[in-house]
């Protein structure tokens, strides 16, 4: 069996209105409990980004089912991993993730309606993302023996000190999305799994001057993936960049009893939320 990755990129809009705040509220969409979560934030761009995200995940999920975007319910793991109802699930299959940072959010999907129930019962597909913006502010040499490997580390500190921090951020966007799709988040030692790069090498574009940007993914081989020992899934991890800001990564776990599934090509998709909302 084969299921294919779906794989969004939506620039949150800064310019985002107060009329367009109330606009997007009146659809009606989202439950009361998300209401009360999008105004909680006391800044009104981190409101409205919360209700774009919102709004966004709906209507991503809506384009892959009959299910209207208003009827979404969601559940969410331990550690505060989101997924659809049991119910919802049950109709649809569909597995998703998302993460946004700085001025894009990224969401996935992934249907499973072709696996058995006894797959889907078993959480054999396990699926996580994350963008991540390079920034430079950011002081790399505490952090790095505290949540990273000594092979990652090792590999890190042997590049030329300009590469150094696009591969702290690479490693940091690949960890997050095994985390965000084991569920465990943070609960999970980021030094006890590790990913390494062929030869060493850092992704890198020799042009990110495209307009609009282009989504694109590093090959294959140059990622190599090595697993707690208490972890019995097959993973598929992938890693690209969108910007030479912002670069992306999910992985998919699949259960020893999923042996015959694999993981097609992801189709990547640059939309926007105005685009979603007429889709």
């Amino acid at each position: 069996m084969m299921i294919q990755p779906h794989v969004y990129f939506i620039p949150l809009n800064n310019q985002f209105s107060r009329i367009q705040f109330q606009q997007g509220l009146a659809l009606g969409w989202l439950t009361e409990d998300e209401i009360n979560k999008v105004h909680r934030y006391k800044a009104e761009q981190a409101q409205h980004n919360a209700l774009q995200v919102r709004l966004a995940l709906r209507a991503v999920l809506s384009m892959h089912s009959d299910v209207l975007p208003q009827q979404w319910q969601f559940e969410y793991g331990e550690k505060g991993k989101p997924s659809l109802s049991v119910e919802l699930f049950t109709q649809t299959g569909l597995h998703f993730n998302l993460s946004h940072s700085g001025d894009w959010l990224m969401i996935g999907v992934l249907s499973c309606a072709n696996l058995s129930r006894t797959y889907a019962a078993d959480n054999a597909v396990l699926f996580g993302l994350d963008i991540e913006r390079l920034r430079a502010s950011t002081n790399i040499q505490p952090i790095l023996n505290h949540y990273f490997t000594a092979n990652e580390v090792a590999d890190l500190v042997a590049l030329p000190e300009v590469l150094q921090r696009q591969r702290f951020f690479d490693l940091w966007a690949l960890k997050e999305a095994y985390i965000k799709a084991t569920g465990k988040g943070l609960a999970q030692s980021l030094s006890s799994f590790s990913f390494s790069f062929t030869d060493n090498h850092v992704f890198q574009i020799d042009s990110f001057s495209v307009s609009p940007p282009l989504p694109r993914l590093c090959r294959h081989d140059e990622i190599h993936f090595t697993a707690p020992v208490t972890d019995n899934c097959r993973w598929v991890c992938r890693f690209g960049r969108l910007t030479d800001t912002y670069r992306f990564s999910f992985c998919i776990g699949i259960n020893d009893l999923a042996n015959e599934v694999n993981i097609a090509e992801p189709k990547m998709v640059l939309t926007s939320l105005a685009q979603l909302l007429v889709a």
